[in-house]
């Protein structure tokens, strides 16, 4: 959903519907559960606060299974005029982490929700926090069979490595 920044009107946008902002994620196994959005133009700067709760399907980290995750996160950012210029000619400042840009009248509503979920998403996720993950010689997940494999030695070719480490 593309809301339009000149169109915003004075006493701002509630977005309360997910429905209404059609296909968020490319994945259409990811949903978006909730929404919880308030819009407000001031000036050429667009304030975006409120929260929002989604589903992601992804793999374990270490086992490669499927899990589902749910992510809620706070949204309070700051979107403003894309500079003119190059735009890797951008500096931000440690003040300038909440804010987010748009391009010409244009504010992508999708695309939003889109980057806060991948910044809430876990780093690794895990199915389990005591997933044992795969074995490194058959491959085998440690989980659902014991792996009975001998565990491998120390890479030869890291031996030169090796001797560095016992120097004085």
């Amino acid at each position: 959903m593309q809301i339009r920044v000149s169109e915003i009107p004075d006493e701002g946008l509630q977005l309360l519907d997910p429905a209404a902002l059609g296909a968020i994620y490319p994945d259409p196994a990811w949903t978006l559960d909730t929404v919880s959005l308030f819009v407000e133009r001031r000036s050429q700067t667009v304030a975006v606060t409120g929260s929002f709760e989604a589903t992601a399907h992804l793999l374990c980290g270490r086992c490669l299974e499927p899990l589902v995750t749910r992510v809620a996160p706070e949204v309070d950012l700051q979107i403003m005029p894309q500079p003119s210029g190059r735009q890797g000619d951008i500096e931000l400042g440690r003040d300038d982490l909440e804010v987010d840009f748009y391009k010409g009248d244009l504010l992508d509503v999708g695309g939003l929700l889109r980057s806060e979920t991948d910044l809430a998403l876990p780093m690794k996720p895990l199915c389990r926090p005591d997933c044992r993950g795969l074995c490194p010689v058959c491959g085998g997940n440690r989980n659902v069979t014991e792996c009975r494999c001998d565990p491998r030695g120390p890479d030869p070719r890291l031996a030169p490595l090796e001797a560095l480490r016992r120097l004085p």
